[in-house]
């Protein structure tokens, strides 16, 4: 999976020191990318859909796309839409919380959406656990878990199967570069942090933590950042 590459990046930043792997919990089996159980970083993370013939991608991706915020589409699965137990989650009438849109409701509508000649499906926003409000899907708060209200990993493999069997190609927004607000500045919390020659400390605006890292305030002599591609030694600022 490509959560899998993008972490063994991540992990060449001396951050990595800090990094503990999120515990595997059974309770989450069913939105959890994650499947080793004993892992202690993320570079064991693990992952496999099992007994799936993997659908080639296209010689030429120019072709008619689609672009949807799932929970603004089709609401397939009323059952996730307060998965949370939460009063501040689904709100059909307002614009802040979710509308309730899911993997199921895109899978009913497949039809329609191929009836208009649409070749491609971009989902837009993370896939992952969002905070209960965040719709859109651009706060990931776990690099490991689905968000369970679009749906679990059987129904997006439900909806991956049914949208190759029409010839169909699906591509996943991947939005780990904008996380949840679970991090600010000291001072700043809940305003906008003025510009700095000099850098503000950063500290955690709740109890709530990201599993995979942590941060400090000590500053690096230099930073060595990872070749992406190409050979030879790493960047270094």
């Amino acid at each position: 999976m490509r959560f899998l590459y993008a972490l063994s990046v991540f992990c060449s930043f001396p951050i990595c020191k800090r990094i503990s792997a999120l515990r595997f919990d059974v309770e989450q089996i069913d939105w959890n990318l994650n499947q080793n159980e004993t892992a202690r970083i993320p570079l064991e993370y693990w992952g496999q859909w099992r007994d799936h013939a993997y659908y080639p991608s296209p010689s030429n991706w120019r072709f008619p796309f689609y672009t949807i915020t799932l929970d603004r589409f089709v609401n397939g699965d009323p059952a996730n839409d307060d998965i949370n137990g939460t009063a501040w989650e689904h709100d059909i009438t307002g614009t802040q919380l979710r509308f309730g849109g899911d993997v199921s409701g895109l899978r009913d509508s497949l039809d329609y959406v191929a009836g208009m000649g649409i070749k491609g499906i971009y989902i837009a926003g993370s896939p992952l656990i969002n905070a209960p409000w965040g719709a859109d899907g651009y706060s990931p708060l776990d690099l490991t878990l689905l968000d369970p209200h679009l749906g679990t990993i059987e129904q997006w493999r439900d909806l991956i199967n049914d949208m190759h069997s029409r010839g169909m190609y699906v591509i996943v927004d991947n939005t780990m570069a904008t996380m949840g607000d679970l991090i600010g500045f000291e001072g700043y919390l809940n305003v906008s942090t003025p510009l700095s020659y000099t850098e503000h400390n950063a500290l955690w605006k709740e109890s709530r933590r990201y599993h995979d890292f942590d941060f400090g305030n000590a500053e690096l002599s230099e930073c060595d950042y990872p070749r992406f591609w190409g050979s030879g030694e790493p960047t270094r600022h």
